[in-house]
């Protein structure tokens, strides 16, 4: 980041503290004026269980020529473990490493999709789903190793008929800063998203979220919602916003302890976007996901009146500058018009509060 940048980003931040909160009124008028229509349009989710267990998994790779050889020989062992007839699909995204090859040679029980560029996750994985035939969606990262009963452990839960997705515990060398079990905590206006270490008896609880990465999702429903959406390209919250759909309509997504992957985390991201690039997405699509989700009142206020504090708070913990933050807040501009269009057409189908899923996902602390 630029000195320019990062001196023009401090001082445009009041102002941005300001558009923030009037924007927060207005998008609060907004969802009164719209909620006669919302009203007249309910619409009732279905609950009925996927009609088979059988999964598709797809695996999305660019350059990953090293990450596929510690992959895909797990994987194997995994779904030959697992009854039932599952289909792996590699949807490389215009490699040039060989990838391709390696799979395409050595694994001709692998499907592949091969993309002309790099169109990376939501739409590389869009295209995966495209592709895909069963009626389960396992989204793996391919910076993975899985054990072997991970696909076993991950498809145990689908004979629930309000079950949306099942989540995996990651398990990370060193620090973890993943781990499966995805809850949160408001603070300052601000969903602060934490995972916290499970344990088997953790096993089928409620996580906020079921990572894009790691995790199994009931394809009907999952097409229902209209999978990872394009608001967050190319990457990151994607799947947050997907789980919070689900949840909103009444659905769960929970934990599944004994199915284990091995992950390096931001293993191709940080390649292509660099740490501060991954940051600023990151940042950027959180606030999007605010817009385009959060729709209760008192914490609609509270995450404007908050901005500043949280911009300069995260910033220190990130160990980025404040400046980085009000860039990404400004990035969002573009992508306003369709968060809140989104936002307004999703209300129709919720059945539980913003509260209420809080409050399943909280922090065990907290």
């Amino acid at each position: 980041m630029s000195p320019v940048a990062r001196i023009s980003g401090v001082l445009l931040l009041p102002i941005v503290m300001l558009a923030v909160l009037t924007f927060a009124l207005l998008l609060l008028v907004w969802d009164l004026l719209a909620t006669p229509l919302v009203l007249l349009t309910r619409q009732r989710p279905e609950e009925t269980p996927p009609p088979t267990r059988n999964a598709s998994i797809i695996v999305l790779n660019w350059n990953g020529l090293d990450y596929l050889r510690e992959l895909l020989p797990s994987l194997r062992i995994a779904v030959d473990a697992c009854p039932g007839d599952h289909e792996v699909i590699v949807v490389d995204n215009g490699s040039t490493d060989g990838s391709l090859d390696l799979v395409r040679q050595e694994h001709d029980w692998v499907r592949t999709v091969a993309l002309p560029e790099n169109r990376y996750f939501i739409r590389g994985n869009r295209a995966g789903v495209e592709a895909a035939t069963r009626d389960i969606l396992v989204f793996l990262n391919n910076d993975m190793r899985v054990e072997r009963d991970f696909l076993v452990e991950l498809l145990r839960p689908f004979d629930a008929g309000d079950l949306f997705a099942v989540t995996s515990r990651i398990e990370m060398a060193g620090t973890r800063s993943e781990t499966g079990l995805a809850r949160c905590f408001v603070r300052h206006g601000e969903l602060r998203f934490v995972q916290e270490p499970g344990t088997a008896a953790d096993d089928g609880a409620a996580v906020l979220w079921a990572g894009g990465g790691s995790s199994a999702f009931d394809r009907r429903k999952h097409d229902a919602i209209g999978g990872f959406e394009s608001l967050f390209e190319p990457c990151y919250v994607e799947d947050v916003s997907l789980s919070w759909q689900a949840l909103r309509r009444g659905w769960r997504a929970v934990y599944a302890h004994g199915s284990v992957v091995h992950h390096a985390h931001r293993g191709t991201s940080t390649r292509v976007f660099g740490r501060e690039g991954v940051e600023r997405l990151n940042w950027r699509n959180y606030e999007l996901f605010f817009v385009r989700s959060v729709t209760d009142p008192g914490l609609v206020l509270r995450h404007a009146l908050c901005f500043g504090w949280n911009i300069r708070k995260r910033a220190r913990l990130l160990q980025v500058p404040t400046g980085l933050g009000v860039i990404a807040a400004l990035s969002t501009v573009p992508r306003l018009p369709a968060a809140i269009w989104q936002r307004t057409c999703s209300r129709r189908h919720y059945r539980r509060s913003v509260a209420a899923i809080l409050a399943d996902a909280r922090v065990s602390d907290s």
